[in-house]
């Protein structure tokens, strides 16, 4: 990845509906030299895909968590993991080394939903759940990582 790569990805990354005439201005490149370098890029997952963002609060989920969860020992974490796909405030899980199993990122509409949800958290499986309610969240550009 030269500095005409690491300059796509992070332009890019900030807006992923440019063209390629209007990358091509940006790098200072022949539109088709960029786009032959935005699919290779591509095909060598560098860039693993574009997407638009949901605002959760437009839903009503304004209460965000993080919520660690043991799992009961007879629980696999394929079973855990699959059942978690039917629970829609959950919006990811990490499974982690240390005292906890998963940490879940979780969006409610309120402290009662989160009470809801940490209910059916048990009865999929977990033996010990600590949640946490998000105050605020600053998230860094990750193309920092391109130097």
């Amino acid at each position: 990845m030269d500095d005409i790569d690491r300059q796509l990805v992070r332009v890019l990354v900030a807006d992923g509906r440019l063209t390629y005439q209007e990358l091509a201005r940006i790098v200072v490149l022949s539109a088709n030299s960029t786009a032959d370098r935005v699919r290779r890029l591509r095909q060598n997952a560098t860039i693993s895909g574009y997407h638009a963002e949901f605002n959760l609060a437009s839903v009503g989920c304004t209460l965000h968590a993080l919520t660690d969860i043991k799992l009961k020992e007879h629980v696999s974490r394929e079973d855990f993991e699959k059942a978690l796909e039917a629970v829609p405030q959950v919006l990811g899980a990490i499974h982690t080394t240390g005292e906890f199993d998963y940490q879940l990122r979780i969006a409610c509409t309120g402290t009662a939903d989160l009470q809801r949800l940490v209910d059916t958290v048990r009865r999929l499986g977990a033996r010990e759940v600590q949640s946490r309610i998000v105050l605020g969240e600053r998230r860094f550009d990750p193309t920092r990582l391109l130097g």
